[in-house]
């Protein structure tokens, strides 16, 4: 008698913007400037025109300080009839600023534990990351390439105060003794 010791179909080890363990990361609502199906889970997103409320993929005049985080993949999105999946132009989604997530990689990119985090800012990459060229982004890779995406560990954007037209966030606060 034959026993199924495996399966085929398991979900990937990794996906893109998927969170990376358990813990409560911050994760802020902003809404997409890109056009529709531009802007996919696990890349990295850049202050939009509404500072603090929305955002859009790097371009060429982007800098660190521009980084808003990565896009989270919160599984609450539908397929349309061809098993696409497209972030709609203005839909809401959630970018992670500070903790560990499953970020998307450039072509070519082969990442090893503790390698530099750079995002890259031009062309039809824009966004995603790799170990050097771009911008440097605070973190670090915390894992090996596997099926285009890695692990990474954002160290945490800092929340202004407001001056620059970015709300400041609870989390970064200090806690007083």
């Amino acid at each position: 008698m034959g026993v199924q010791k495996t399966y085929g179909y398991a979900t990937s080890k990794g996906v893109a913007g998927g969170i990376y363990d358990m813990f409560h990361y911050p994760v802020d609502s902003r809404f997409n400037e890109e056009a529709t199906g531009k802007l996919h889970f696990g890349v990295g997103v850049v202050t939009g025109k509404v500072p603090g409320s929305s955002v859009a993929l790097p371009t060429s005049a982007s800098t660190a300080d521009n980084f808003e985080g990565v896009v989270i993949n919160g599984f609450d999105r539908q397929q349309d009839l061809e098993g696409k999946l497209y972030v709609l132009n203005n839909q809401n989604v959630g970018v992670m600023r500070r903790g560990r997530v499953w970020v998307r990689l450039a072509t070519g990119a082969a990442p090893a534990y503790g390698d530099a985090l750079h995002m890259i800012v031009e062309g039809d990459e824009a966004g995603c990351f790799a170990k050097e060229g771009g911008i440097a982004i605070p973190g670090r890779f915390i894992g090996a390439a596997s099926n285009g995406v890695a692990p990474v560990e954002l160290y945490g954007v800092p929340a202004a105060s407001g001056a620059d037209g970015h709300a400041a966030s609870t989390d970064d606060a200090k806690p007083t003794v």
